[in-house]
């Protein structure tokens, strides 16, 4: 490794003179030179210890060496003892950066001034000891179990979450104006953007103007589809690209604004989306999706009922039949296991921005 690539887990031991180091400053500062080979010693400045025999040579090159020699045997007691205590700190130092480590797919290079990747993560966090980030992480992942039937990952939902929150604080945002943002869903000049990945990733310059902060935010495993926060009065939804389909994405985002519009002041995870959840505020939000995206609920249940049946369907026999964009009826192809390899399919991804 280059001597300038920050380490991953800086050892605290480093930041303390060596007893060799502490004798070259001594010395250096007496203006005696050639020490190293007076002493018979290389690389003095590395020594954790010195031997009898460095001592013998020193009372000969400094008079007054009996009060240095007991100083210079106190500094190597007390480094040894403390190089104990930060061999243990660093141990530790490394297992938490193990499970702290994938923040750094989304800190976008904006924390570099750690004196490790660990430091930088911490500085990510907005935090001053890893102990403060499982703690917060694990408060996090209750709220999701709560909402949730299925497992996560508590650090990697903190991640994904934080940068959401790094994000909407980047903004600035005007007030909110949730009348502006309805008349926009209601506008519909969306739909004829629907099968355009780069159109959906230009949604949050739109919602900008609404005072909405829209963050698009790379898929973590074991996290969600989706959040939505309230921060100082301003609705954050946070969607992520998993499944890399453009078509996930409109309804996870639909179902988010949904949950905007009825549902203010309530955080949300979506640990699943149009799941069978018992939950009002999940139907609400999953109805007003449909109504927006499908046209209603018929064309799910058309495709549970006749996969059901046996009968054969097409997405674009199903998009003509229910008046929707082929890649919806395909979403739901995909949702009621059938055929879903065959459906068609948009890529989109978030990862750029994090490149």
């Amino acid at each position: 490794m280059e001597a300038n690539v920050k380490p991953a887990v800086l050892n605290p031991i480093v930041f303390r003179n060596t007893v060799g180091a502490e004798l070259v400053d001594i010395l250096e500062a007496r203006g005696i030179k050639g020490y190293e080979e007076l002493l018979k010693v290389e690389d003095l400045a590395s020594k954790e210890k010195l031997s009898k025999s460095i001592h013998k040579k020193l009372s000969n090159i400094l008079e007054d060496y009996s009060d240095i020699k007991e100083y210079l045997e106190r500094f190597q007691a007390d480094y040894l003892k403390e190089k104990e205590r930060c061999q243990s700190s660093y141990a530790l130092a490394k297992k938490n950066y193990t499970r702290l480590k994938k923040a750094r797919q989304l800190m976008r290079g904006e924390f570099n001034d750690g004196y490790d990747i660990l430091d930088d993560i911490m500085d990510f966090f907005g935090v001053n000891a890893e102990d403060e980030i499982f703690s917060a992480s694990e408060k996090q992942a209750a709220l999701f179990r709560k909402q949730n039937n299925v497992s996560v990952d508590p650090i990697n939902l903190h991640v994904w979450l934080r940068r959401g929150e790094l994000d909407f604080y980047s903004l600035s945002l005007p007030q909110y104006n949730e009348q502006a943002l309805q008349e926009w869903i209601d506008n519909r000049d969306w739909l004829s953007n629907i099968d355009n990945p780069i159109y959906f990733k230009g949604l949050p310059n739109i919602f900008r103007s609404f005072g909405v902060a829209l963050t698009l935010v790379p898929y973590l495993e074991k996290t969600v589809y989706g959040a939505v926060r309230w921060i100082d009065g301003h609705p954050l939804i946070e969607i992520s690209d998993r499944n890399r389909d453009l078509a996930t994405c409109w309804f996870t985002l639909f179902h988010e604004l949904g949950h905007v519009i009825k549902h203010k002041n309530k955080e949300i995870y979506e640990g699943d989306i149009n799941s069978t959840v018992s939950n009002n505020y999940e139907r609400e939000a999953n109805k007003f999706a449909n109504t927006y995206l499908f046209n209603g609920d018929n064309l799910r249940k058309a495709v549970f009922n006749r996969k059901n049946g046996l009968e054969p369907m097409t997405a674009n026999s199903l998009a003509q039949e229910f008046g929707v964009n082929p890649i919806f009826s395909a979403y739901w192809l995909r949702r009621a296991q059938y055929h879903p390899t065959l459906q068609p399919h948009i890529s989109i991804d978030f990862t750029e921005a994090y490149q």
